[in-house]
């Protein structure tokens, strides 16, 4: 498998980490284009445990990063890699064309929406899940705080910088929080966005394009 693209994502590369904390590793691979083009087409994804890993094919995860999905746009915001090929490096160098105002809904709507649910569920929490609602109530705050930056800078910090303000919020009980998402969600939805509001397709197609030329027997 020729990855291109490969570093520890999750809590650990939020600076959310505790002691139990898995680690949580993410890449890109290039299928050989000879495949691609072939009647049996390549996987588009690859997932290996222990420690857990996800692999996508290149055009699934430029696919999904063109709409904007948090878990792959981040990829291209890490601090660092495990493995960056001069292929990846057209990637990370080209994020801010992946970039357009459908932030407003994958990042602000899917929190809120999440938050929400966690309110309408409030009724089943027992201790054996209240570990699992702290977490998702920071990832949910975690993203809000993080599509804004997206949406006023154009850049992402995927180290968040509020540890402590974000295992504060898991602690609310779930009317508090979910209130708390809707007076963020407000604000959020009232940003003045310096993104377009489409991604660059052409600059991207390109990118696939040129990678793919380069990988006919990978």
């Amino acid at each position: 498998m020729n990855v291109i693209l490969e570093g520890i994502t999750g809590s650990r590369a939020y600076g959310l980490d505790t002691e139990t904390s898995d680690t949580d590793i993410k890449g890109v691979y290039v299928a050989p284009t000879s495949e691609v083009l072939g009647l049996f087409p390549p996987a588009e994804t690859i997932d290996r445990t222990n420690p857990d890993v996800t692999y996508h094919e290149i055009h699934k995860f430029i696919r999904l990063a063109l709409k904007g999905n948090p878990t792959i746009l981040e990829m291209l915001y890490l601090e660092g890699y495990t493995q960056l090929t001069k292929h990846a490096r057209m990637l990370v160098d080209n994020r801010h064309k992946f970039l357009s105002n459908v932030i407003y809904r994958s990042y602000g709507g899917y929190a809120i929406s999440q938050a929400r649910k966690l309110n309408a569920r409030q009724d089943s929490f027992s201790s054996a899940t209240k570990n699992r609602y702290a977490k998702h109530a920071r990832h949910c705050f975690r993203l809000l705080q993080q599509g804004r930056e997206l949406l006023e800078t154009g850049s992402l910090t995927v180290r968040v910088k509020n540890r402590d303000e974000l295992f504060a919020i898991g602690e609310l009980e779930p009317s508090a929080l979910v209130d708390k998402f809707e007076q963020e969600f407000a604000e959020f939805d009232r940003i003045t966005s310096i993104l377009p509001d489409k991604p660059d397709y052409e600059a991207i197609n390109g990118i696939l394009l040129e990678i793919r030329k380069g990988n006919w027997d990978a």
